[in-house]
């Protein structure tokens, strides 16, 4: 079986959470073009929002004048999803677990705990004037 390499997608946003429709329609555009099913593209579009409103918030503090990137690609075998924000970046580990009593009531940590356990891979880099989240998920034979 040949698989032919999809195309790839990318937008840049203003750190605004009211720019998270322009993220959804691609979003909606990348998984009609790898030809994911439903459930994929549900984890797919939920691990790529909680990534980008992470940007937004967290990275860019909602500095409207600051920008967050998404990046899609895949091989056809694999999904390579890259957010790129412009702040001063994190440690993954430093992450509080939510799933931890003492942190059961707490809004943070739940989006990257999401992306970890749905992800194959999860990297997080700080670059000059920004952080990059990088995603990799193995495709099913049946998608793309």
């Amino acid at each position: 079986m040949t698989r032919n390499k999809p195309r790839s997608f990318e937008l840049t946003i203003s750190s605004c959470v009211e720019e998270m429709h322009a993220v959804h329609d691609l979003i909606e555009q990348a998984v009609r073009e790898y030809g994911l099913d439903d459930e994929l593209a549900y984890w797919i579009e939920l691990a790529i929002s909680e990534s980008m409103i992470n940007a937004i918030k967290h990275g860019n503090k909602s500095d409207p004048s600051k920008s967050a990137t998404l990046r899609l690609s895949s091989d056809g075998e694999n999904l390579e999803i890259i957010v790129e924000d412009q702040g001063k970046g994190f440690e993954l580990e430093t992450v509080a677990d939510p799933t931890e009593g003492a942190n059961l009531l707490k809004p943070c940590g739940r989006g990257i705990l999401i992306i970890r356990s749905f992800m194959d891979e999860v990297d997080l880099s700080k670059r000059e004037g920004g952080c990059t989240l990088r995603m990799v998920k193995r495709l099913p034979e049946s998608s793309s």
